[in-house]
């Protein structure tokens, strides 16, 4: 029995290969993000948090509101309702570095839980709010919204990014 070992080099070259391209994709996509700016992606959920009576605030809000680091953002939109007995809020940030990701998710799950704290006993309507808050994080973007329309807020962000 004669065996042809060029063919199965050949065989392992084209395997290694295939899976040299399999890591370098799944690589790509796991750093995978927009290139569009802060404004191109909050443009339409702007619109929405404005019907919904949020008034934009500066970054130092944001930052102080939600306790993060705003030197690892890229930019930062951030809309709430000027009354304290309102919860919503818009948060969408666009992060320097993907792996900052987590910190952020972080923070806005800490603000959803700390407002569900305060809300919890005297404000019912409130609170169902806040526990249908959407926190999303997509590639080197972050999705936080606390709002009547929220689903809404989120499908028009999916659509910009």
């Amino acid at each position: 029995m004669k065996i042809n070992l060029g063919k199965y080099k050949i065989i392992e070259l084209a395997c290694v290969a295939a899976l040299i391209v399999f890591i370098i994709c799944l690589m790509a996509s796991l750093s995978a993000g927009t290139n569009k700016s802060i404004q191109e992606i909050s443009a339409t959920p702007v619109k929405f948090a404005t019907e919904s009576k949020m008034k934009k605030r500066s970054t130092k809000d944001a930052a102080k509101a939600f306790g993060f680091n705003a030197d690892k953002a890229e930019g930062i939109v951030y809309y709430c309702n000027d009354s304290i007995m309102d919860v919503s809020e818009l948060l969408i940030v666009k992060f320097k570095n993907p792996s900052d990701a987590k910190e952020f998710e972080e923070a806005a799950k800490k603000r959803v839980e700390n407002q569900e704290n305060l809300f919890k006993n005297y404000a019912p309507d409130q609170y169902a709010l806040l526990q249908n808050s959407i926190i999303e994080t997509d590639g080197n973007t972050l999705f936080y919204c606390t709002a009547e329309n929220n689903k809404e807020i989120y499908n028009s962000f999916k659509k910009g990014l």
